[in-house]
């Protein structure tokens, strides 16, 4: 049996799209192990276990500096990217005794660790770069310095994957070469034998309110603050708010500002095979990404695919991708991804037409079936199977 080694930077307890990858892995005849992190606050976090079938995962306790030694070291720059740097190390060297037959880096972030595996050694491996991400574009990043060390690094690579079609052809522009896309779908499951979680028992929501859903990362750039603003004028309706993220806490304090605690119910995150009880239990499904990047913009968004799953209507921003499989298979309403006001006339015309609630609602029965991880993991197989040679 042949072995991959994918790195992460992560600690790979709720990566499902590598999971599913990892797993298409197995179904074509390789044993993968996924190099991930811990941090000092995941101890509880095994070293390694065995997550699937032939898929194995190893995490290397990522180290902070002590605080004395914080102190006397001048640079906080170095302070604060040595325990990184020191970790990476970790990964490479766990990478390199992998003795893997291919190698996958997942971003950017990890492709060092897989050229040092891969490619500094006599004995040459295939590296499969897996861009979740667009990296020259993204909030609080340089294009100028992610373009040129990608552009580097993407020497030392075999061969590229990207998220989606949009995305390859931006890649294509910039470095002249077309990589794969291969689509973060849901995998394909049967919504009606999923126990669905009592949502309305557990937070009192009346039978007549709407369950609205917002499941997902808390970061800039997602909407939630305009969701929030959108749903302060909502009747008839209760906002799930199901993630965490570093903009947590500031959506609580922004949903207590606008004096609609009655209205909106945060929950923490959930393990991903847990999370579609919750998603069964809704009726309208958010995903209101704003154009703040390219990265943005050209997103396919995961969650998207995860609503259409569990036969729930979305809601979602005009942006490339996500509007035409909304609009191309009638399954929810896209909106201007700026517009408040959109948003809101959005959530209550769905809120408030049961008809048009349910015909989107049997429209994902049908994209379901195109939509689905079952169908996309091909693609993946055919990167493998070119390479592996």
């Amino acid at each position: 049996m042949k072995k991959v080694t994918m790195f992460v930077w992560n600690n790979f307890v709720n990566d499902a799209r590598v999971l599913r990858e990892a797993t298409a892995l197995t179904e074509a005849g390789y044993e993968v192990t996924v190099i991930a992190k811990k941090e000092m606050d995941e101890l509880h976090l095994p070293s390694s276990e065995t997550v699937a079938p032939n898929v194995y995962v190893n995490r290397p306790l990522k180290i902070e500096l002590p605080k004395i030694i914080q102190r006397k070291v001048k640079s906080t720059i170095l302070s604060k990217h040595l325990p990184n740097m020191l970790e990476m190390f970790k990964m490479m060297m766990l990478g390199r005794s992998s003795n893997a037959d291919i190698y996958h880096a997942h971003d950017l972030n990890t492709l060092i660790q897989g050229i040092y595996s891969a490619k500094l050694r006599l004995d040459r491996k295939p590296l499969i770069y897996d861009s979740h991400e667009v990296q020259t574009s993204r909030t609080h990043y340089s294009f100028d310095k992610i373009y040129r060390i990608e552009r580097f690094l993407l020497k030392f690579t075999d061969h590229v994957i990207v998220e989606n079609d949009t995305r390859a052809d931006y890649h294509r522009r910039i470095y002249r070469k077309r990589p794969t896309p291969v689509h973060n779908y849901s995998e394909f499951y049967d919504i009606e034998k999923v126990e669905e979680f009592p949502i309305r028992k557990e937070y009192g929501i009346a039978p007549d309110e709407k369950v609205v859903l917002y499941q997902g990362g808390m970061q800039e750039g997602r909407g939630l603050f305009k969701l929030l603003d959108a749903f302060k004028d909502i009747e008839g309706a209760r906002l799930i708010m199901l993630g965490d993220g570093k903009e947590r806490l500031n959506l609580i304090e922004h949903h207590k500002a606008l004096g609609i605690e009655d209205k909106v119910i945060f929950i923490d995150r959930v393990p991903y095979k847990e999370l579609r009880r919750y998603t069964k239990a809704a009726d309208i499904g958010i995903q209101f990404l704003e154009n703040t990047n390219f990265n943005h913009y050209s997103a396919s968004s995961n969650k998207l695919f995860e609503y259409i799953m569990a036969h729930v209507p979305v809601i979602g921003s005009k942006l490339p991708e996500i509007e035409a499989v909304i609009e191309s298979e009638e399954v929810g309403l896209a909106v201007e991804p700026e517009s408040t006001i959109q948003l809101k006339a959005a959530i209550e015309q769905l809120v408030g037409d049961d008809a048009l609630r349910e015909r989107f609602r049997e429209n994902t029965k049908q994209a379901k079936l195109k939509y689905n991880w079952n169908e996309e993991k091909d693609v993946l197989k055919k990167v493998y199977k070119k390479i592996d040679r």
